[in-house]
């Protein structure tokens, strides 16, 4: 989306996030919340679905319970649509999104470590990677288990980088949300951003770079991993 770089970035880890950025999960996400909506006679508007995006599950049904004023608990609301997306993964599971297998090789090639930082819970990370044999390739694993503060507070980012052993200025994050760029750029890491068709493109400023999949040749540049 972007001209490529003069030159490559220095960096020693690289740290992705989940949903969106290494499985499609996003379009399951939306159809499990407007199910759980559409059984109480309401609608998910795309601002509410864009405010939510990249949140926890807790804080995303904080959000969803406050705007509706449902009379549910949060947590009641976020263990049924738990419930209605792991139904949805069983009959079909989420796919790859591009380039994700191919980048993975070429971070290995070059020695780079990298892990997974996401908003979501290990049983869900479980569930999505499971069938694509993908958790063996990162070295850790950062949930909203891991955390006090979810995306876009910084913490899950500052751990990431404190587990991989350096400060995040030598971290790359690759992120799909705004929340999740504001929490890597609040931790002090570069952040790229790979948006999809429900990420409002106005609320990137923040970006080192965005980007239109993981297979970019500008991406592939960023990393000097030609």
């Amino acid at each position: 989306m972007s001209a490529l770089p003069h030159r490559p970035w220095n960096y020693h880890c690289v740290a992705f996030d989940l949903d969106g950025v290494l499985v499609d999960t996003e379009p399951v996400f939306e159809r499990a919340v407007c199910e759980l909506l559409r059984d109480r006679g309401l609608d998910l508007t795309p601002e509410l679905a864009h405010r939510m995006l990249g949140t926890t599950t807790l804080q995303a049904f904080a959000c969803l319970r406050g705007h509706f004023a449902l009379p549910e608990p949060v947590e009641e609301l976020a263990k049924e649509s738990i419930e209605r997306l792991f139904a949805l993964f069983d009959r079909e599971p989420p796919p790859l999104l591009p380039g994700v297998v191919e980048l993975l090789g070429r971070l290995e090639r070059r020695g780079v470590p990298v892990a997974i930082a996401t908003s979501s819970h290990r049983e869900h990370v479980d569930k999505v990677l499971g069938p694509h044999d993908l958790l063996r390739r990162f070295l850790f694993v950062m949930t909203c288990e891991d955390v006090v503060r979810g995306k876009p507070d910084p913490e899950i980012y500052r751990k990431t980088a404190g587990h991989f052993g350096h400060p995040p200025a030598d971290m790359v994050v690759l992120e799909d949300s705004p929340n999740g760029l504001r929490s890597a750029k609040g931790a002090g890491a570069r952040c790229v951003v790979i948006p999809h068709a429900r990420v409002p493109l106005h609320d990137l400023s923040l970006a080192d770079a965005v980007i239109d999949s993981l297979a970019a040749d500008e991406l592939i540049a960023l990393l000097g991993l030609f």
